[in-house]
């Protein structure tokens, strides 16, 4: 087996426990492609003479498969790349039986690209990339023949830095064009924040430490107290759990595209058609708007990571001035009849609303509330009179909803939002700081509404447990609860996952998420605005790229057919001609070289033509590259025939 087949196994091995890990690969794809790796590194006989019944059993598995999957109809293009994935499998097992691994590595290298749509964090970048090294010196193992690993990888990494500045000059300067279609996302990267808000939700999702956004800032953070991240505002409320409800109008302030980014998100998938943000400022893209409730919209949900910036308005918040309507006040008539009843009382008590506010901040403080991640089942009639006078067991959701509940039974306009409180403030070596988001920051708090002030964020999670907003969640949970959150790693990885979650950040940032309003933003500080001339620049930069590729692709390989093992051995072949004044002209084959020297020495004419015979069936015979064995035949025979050359030289001397 040639080492181009090795590295190509090689490569689909990597692209195979990628797919695995990152959780792209259906059941079928996931069995087969290490089993037809297994049969392709020992080809026998039996799989050779049933590889048409292999590929018909892969192709029929894979249509079940597809069939079953395609209950969602988000995952056709997830179920075609999967084909082609094991296509590529079977390319390279038929290539160990026809012996020509080129369409396999072309193959191999589609199968790469194909992945780069579905994963691109910089662990994942990295080690596309290196099967993509893999393919391509495979590639030029096939066409420059045998030669060690070491120098086979040197070459393959020269081809990778010549086309580097023509690819970064394209990166940069060409227009960057609107996605036609978005793709389907990984479920499993998606954060689990959901549209319907039910008691104990929160409490089961910040068990899971998924990343959920990464931000940087302009200047300091703000403080831990002041770090709420909203992302949902539920308004409607059924008597179990809260939605959004009934779509609220645009706020009349967009988008700001030139402003100062004080906030640079970076957000990963999710469902929502919701993105997180402070409620501070204005988005500094058109894609994304403000609604009335202080949410960001983008109108559709978020199949790949992405970026945003948050400019400052020098202006106060205008969602918040947005008047309640009277499904911010409806509570169900049949439900809670406890809780309206406190409720009632404390209207009764007072008429001011900051009064009310003040009687509950009391009262939440005078009751013996847990704060817990295993608040355990409420009934499922009157869950939140359960809660308040019952149990009084709850995670932040449980405060949240029953505070604005009781809000609105005292006649005060009230909501729940969702989103994240906190986060982990990270510090990189040589890199920007930012703050990491995770699933375990997901928290609940409430917003009412008061007359002069408009809609004021009200925390009873704070109440009950300060700890929880000051310091972080596992600070306010006891022991018990602390383990729910899983065990922390070792504080020397905690260092390593920060560092490389720094160099993700701005490989996604920088890279990843250039698109054509970040490319604009460059261009306009390299041009000093004048972008007529970005054609122009483009055109320059990559016909200098293309120019300086082309003359060093062929100073490279003159130097290297220098070097070629093979035509050193040959060259040395020749010698003894040499000293007879018999040596190749310019243009001249091997072919017509060797005729024309058995006419000058026709008593060696056989043995001169065996040079022609030796060289070119070891060039041209050997499919699909000729092996370290056959080189080493080839010097062995060139080396006999010189030395009979040598002899004859010298017996022509010897008689002169």
């Amino acid at each position: 087996m040639s080492l181009a087949q090795r590295l190509l196994q090689l490569a689909l091995l990597l692209l195979w426990a990628q797919l695995l890990i990152t959780g792209h690969l259906y059941p079928l794809a996931a069995i087969a492609m290490p089993a037809i790796l297994l049969l392709s590194l020992k080809p026998h006989s039996l799989v050779r003479s049933n590889l048409n019944w292999i590929t018909l059993a892969c192709l029929l598995g894979w249509a079940i498969t597809a069939i079953r999957e395609q209950e969602d109809p988000t995952t056709w293009f997830t179920s075609l790349v999967n084909l082609v994935w094991l296509m590529a499998s079977l390319k390279l097992l038929e290539s160990g039986h026809k012996h020509n691994p080129r369409s396999a590595a072309l193959v191999l290298l589609l199968s790469i690209g194909l992945a780069g749509t579905f994963n691109q964090n910089l662990s994942s970048n990295l080690l596309q990339g290196s099967c993509a090294l893999l393919c391509i010196a495979a590639l030029v193992a096939l066409e420059a023949g045998p030669q060690p690993l070491a120098g086979l990888l040197r070459r393959s990494l020269t081809l990778f830095a010549i086309v580097i500045p023509i690819v970064l000059a394209g990166f940069l300067l060409l227009p960057r064009l609107p996605a036609l279609w978005s793709l389907p996302g990984n479920r499993s990267n998606q954060t689990g924040l959901s549209e319907y808000l039910r008691p104990g939700e929160l409490a089961s999702l910040v068990q899971s430490h998924g990343i959920a956004a990464r931000v940087r800032f302009r200047g300091p953070p703000p403080p831990p107290e002041r770090r709420y991240w909203r992302v949902l505002v539920h308004r409607q409320f059924d008597g179990y759990g809260w939605s959004h409800g009934p779509s609220l109008p645009l706020a009349n302030e967009q988008a700001i595209a030139d402003g100062t980014i004080l906030q640079q998100w970076l957000v990963e998938p999710s469902q929502l058609d919701w993105r997180p943000w402070s409620g501070h400022g204005l988005p500094n893209t058109t894609d994304l708007r403000i609604d009335s409730g202080g949410g960001l919209w983008a109108g559709r949900p978020l199949r790949q990571r992405g970026s945003y910036g948050i400019v400052a308005t020098g202006r106060g918040d205008t969602w918040r001035k947005a008047p309640p309507t009277a499904v911010d006040l409806a509570l169900p008539e049949d439900s809670n009849p406890r809780l309206k009843a406190l409720g009632n009382s404390w209207l009764q008590q007072s008429v001011d609303p900051v009064k009310r506010l003040e009687i509950a901040h009391n009262w939440f403080n005078s009751q013996p509330f847990t704060y817990t991640l295993d608040p355990g089942r409420l009934p499922h009639q009157n869950q939140l009179d359960a809660f308040l006078f019952d149990h009084q067991r709850g995670f932040c959701e449980h405060y949240a909803a029953s505070f604005s509940a009781l809000m609105r039974a005292t006649n005060i306009p009230a909501r729940v939002v969702v989103g994240y409180q906190g986060g982990h403030w990270q510090q990189p070596l040589g890199t920007d700081a930012f703050l990491l988001l995770k699933n375990s920051d997901a928290h609940a708090w409430s917003e009412i509404w008061l007359p002069k002030r408009g809609w004021v964020e009200v925390d009873p999670t704070s109440w009950v447990v300060p700890e929880r907003v000051r310091q972080s969640l596992a600070a306010s949970l006891n022991e018990s609860d602390r383990q729910l959150l899983g065990q922390q790693p070792p504080a020397w990885l905690q260092v390593l996952a920060s560092q490389w979650q720094g160099l993700d950040t701005h490989w996604q940032l920088w890279v990843m998420q250039f698109d054509s309003s970040a490319q604009e933003r460059l261009l306009f500080t390299l041009l000093h605005g004048q972008r007529q001339w970005q054609g122009l620049v483009a055109v320059v930069a990559i016909g200098v790229g293309l120019t300086g590729a082309i003359t060093l692709i062929v100073v490279i390989d003159h130097r290297q057919n220098q070097q070629d093992p093979a035509r050193v051995a040959l060259k040395d072949c020749l010698i003894p001609l040499a000293k007879l004044k018999i040596k190749p002209a310019p243009g001249e084959t091997l072919q017509q070289f060797c005729k024309r020297a058995a006419v000058a020495i026709p008593e060696q004419q056989q043995l001169i033509e065996r040079i022609s015979l030796h060289y070119n069936s070891y060039r041209f015979d050997s499919n699909p590259s000729p092996t370290a064995q056959q080189l080493r035949r080839l010097r062995l025979k060139l080396r006999t025939i010189k030395t009979e050359l040598w002899y004859y030289v010298r017996k022509q001397k010897g008689q002169a």
